[in-house]
């Protein structure tokens, strides 16, 4: 009897064990809820929020080249995003590299390459050499992407471990506020008439230096942290400039990244313009 019950016990066990498998599958991609909403808001011309449901597909899987190819459509022809565009047609070669559309997608990573190109100043494709700095822009463009990726996981992981971690600064305010707070004693038996008179007269100088110093904007600049002045001369590019100061035009991204605050996009300079160098 007792072995009865165990054979009775060992069934139920299996069956309980094929439904918690079964409850556990992977629902395939075109049927997941945030595929489906990015197809919906495709169809409704709601590009962003479309791109968003892509986004979540592939944030959620582990492979989602379904969600990439729509994620590369959407960046070349509607966003404006050849170099994104080229990423994720790359991840969908890289889970399908035999499927029917592959040859498709070969021809639109082509495209996607083109249309980067009338983005930058200048003529990209005046000659090989151009061509050639431009397909390493792209693939320095693609592997910083990643790197990019990988560093935000990562910062979310610090900020995580950070929040419940005592804060420090107040020993770094109390020594600037003992160091502020010894001027007034010193000040109180000057007269207050020439310490304003000073500052009103030390504050001209620097912007007359600057004024005068602005002309030869190709010299190195002042700046703290090493960063160099340069003008922007006709036909340049940051890829240009990027091999006139290192050697090659991969960092021109560094380049990109300190003028942020003056460059809208890689392809806005101007002759004439004045654009921070990084240092090596």
């Amino acid at each position: 009897m007792g072995k009865i019950w165990f054979a009775l016990a060992l069934v139920l066990f299996s069956l309980c064990g094929c439904s918690d498998n079964s409850s556990l599958e992977v629902v395939p991609e075109r049927d997941e809820k945030h595929f489906n909403r990015g197809m919906i808001k495709l169809s409704e011309q709601r590009y962003d929020e479309a791109l968003g449901a892509f986004l979540k597909v592939i944030e959620k899987r582990p492979e989602a080249p379904e969600s990439h190819l729509e994620a590369g459509r959407l960046y070349q022809d509607y966003l404006g995003d050849p170099i994104a565009a080229i990423y994720h047609y790359r991840k969908y070669l890289e889970y399908r590299p035999d499927s029917d559309q592959s040859p498709l997608v070969r021809q639109m990573i082509e495209s996607a390459k083109k249309d980067f190109a009338r983005q930058l100043p200048g003529q990209p494709y005046d000659d090989e050499i151009e061509r050639l700095d431009l397909l390493e822009i792209i693939e320095s463009v693609r592997a910083e992407n990643l790197d990019l990726k990988r560093q935000l996981a990562a910062a979310r992981g610090r900020v995580g471990q950070l929040e419940g971690a005592p804060v420090s600064a107040p020993t770094f305010s109390t020594a600037g506020t003992s160091s502020t707070r010894t001027p007034p004693a010193s000040t109180s038996s000057r007269p207050v008439t020439n310490t304003t008179a000073a500052t009103s007269t030390s504050a001209p100088r620097p912007s007359t230096a600057t004024a005068n110093t602005r002309p030869s904007a190709s010299a190195a600049s002042p700046a703290p942290s090493g960063m160099r002045l340069y003008t922007v001369e006709a036909g340049d590019t940051l890829s240009r400039i990027s091999t006139k100061f290192y050697g090659s035009s991969a960092r021109w991204q560094d380049i990109f990244n300190a003028n942020r605050d003056t460059l809208a996009s890689p392809h806005s300079l101007r002759q004439g313009q004045q654009i921070k160098i990084p240092p090596e």
